[in-house]
């Protein structure tokens, strides 16, 4: 695996409606397989890859979730409202990158305790009414930064001997997983399609897109899965667990995957010595959503990578869960055509 470009895709900003420069990242690698790339009016990223067989659309989307700046006061501190699911308790103290002018450093403004307890404080405050200081003059802040702007966490890529922690996660994972199956696979059996979509975390958007433009045959929709594998947590409510190979999903808040390619996938798996695990859940939600259901619909599967703390400053996955959801996608678009 090349892990820099993982951390290429975590570290650069991409917030809903503002993806451009994880964009750019995924254009200079896809031309490496191919010239039909294309955006649309939304601002989805539309690789093609002719072939002989089914039409296959790989998605992963570009967005991660993170916030707006919604006011800006006289002293020189903003205000921000959240792009995608935010808890509260992760947002308060934390650093954050507000992409101005040029990128400045804030701070989530933070009571010290012994003044949180003076005031009756225990329970964050909603992410809206939190402020955040960049350390800078009202004059310099004003100058620099305009209702508008979006900003993300600052959380630097760390790479350890068995795991990457990274902002982002969700669903860079998603892309870095598509593209170094693009390399590794040794043919690709379908007619390929390559969708690095926008706005997933405010409602999926970019993917209601795609199905009715390119009539696939299937859709399998690439992305950082909830692991809940920790301390005190009973074995039911664990979800995917990291280590433990790529998560195939049968089942989600709003989707149904269609069965006979989700068991199609987790043949190829054991064909290939390759771990994987099936969830099912009521919890989250993909892009496979708004694919299985727009134009004329589409047979879905979601593949996931196991993520801890998705949707925080920092979440954290293991590399044998990378390197083994690799090994998945290049057998499927080694294979597909094979689906019966």
């Amino acid at each position: 695996m090349q892990i820099e470009l993982l951390k290429r895709l975590c570290e650069a900003p991409g917030l809903p409606g503002a993806e451009e420069p994880v964009k750019e990242i995924v254009i200079s690698s896809l031309k490496e397989f191919t010239k039909e790339i294309k955006e649309d009016a939304i601002g989805n990223i539309i690789a093609h890859i002719p072939g002989n067989g089914p039409k296959l659309v790989l998605d992963a989307h570009t967005d991660e979730v993170g916030f707006m700046v919604n006011h800006i006061d006289q002293r020189g501190f903003l205000r921000v409202t959240p792009l995608g699911g935010i808890d509260a308790r992760v947002f308060y103290g934390q650093r954050i990158i507000v992409w101005g002018k040029k990128p400045l450093v804030g701070m989530v403004a933070a009571l010290p305790p012994h003044l949180s307890k003076l005031s009756g404080e225990k329970d964050a405050p909603d992410v809206e009414d939190c402020v955040i200081d960049v350390g800078l003059s009202a004059e310099k802040v004003l100058s620099l930064v305009k209702v508008g702007d979006v900003a993300s966490y600052f959380s630097p890529f760390v790479e350890t001997e068995d795991a990457v922690i990274s902002k982002a996660i969700d669903d860079r994972v998603g892309l870095f997983v598509i593209l170094e199956a693009l390399k590794s696979a040794s043919k690709i059996s379908c007619d390929l399609y390559v969708s690095a979509t926008v706005q997933e975390e405010v409602g999926l958007r970019g993917a209601n897109l795609i199905v009715p433009a390119y009539e696939p045959d299937f859709v399998i929709a690439m992305e950082g899965t909830v692991s809940n594998d920790l301390p005190n947590v009973p074995e039911h409510k664990t979800l995917a667990k990291v280590g433990k190979g790529p998560e195939i999903r049968l089942s989600d808040r709003f989707l149904v995957a269609n069965r006979a390619l989700s068991f199609f996938i987790t043949g190829l798996a054991e064909k290939r010595n390759i771990p994987y695990q099936i969830t099912v859940k009521k919890a989250g939600s993909t892009n496979a959503t708004a694919m299985q259901v727009t134009g004329k619909g589409a047979k879905v599967s979601v593949v996931s990578v196991p993520v801890r703390y998705l949707h925080s400053p920092s979440s954290i996955a293991y590399k044998v869960d990378i390197e083994n959801t690799i090994k998945l996608m290049s057998s499927v678009l080694e294979e597909i055509n094979n689906f019966d």
